[in-house]
């Protein structure tokens, strides 16, 4: 479970990681992307369960156009 690292001439080239850090780190990004955007302005507040199910139906359209 822990990290290795590729070393070439003596310099980390690359890592091989478990799948349990990998979703970790994935996770962690995810979430500052939240924040920053959150901090710019960029996020929407939903306040009622219509709202969402709209916003969901906007995000599958979205989502399976790009097929």
């Amino acid at each position: 479970k822990e990290p290795i690292v590729v070393m070439s001439n003596n310099k980390p080239q690359g890592a091989i990681i478990g799948l349990d850090l990998l979703e970790k780190i994935q996770l962690e990004l995810v979430v500052k992307q939240a924040l920053k955007d959150s901090k710019l302005g960029k996020t929407k507040i939903i306040k009622t369960q219509k709202q969402l199910e709209n916003d969901l139906e906007e995000l599958e359209k979205y989502a399976f156009s790009r097929d």
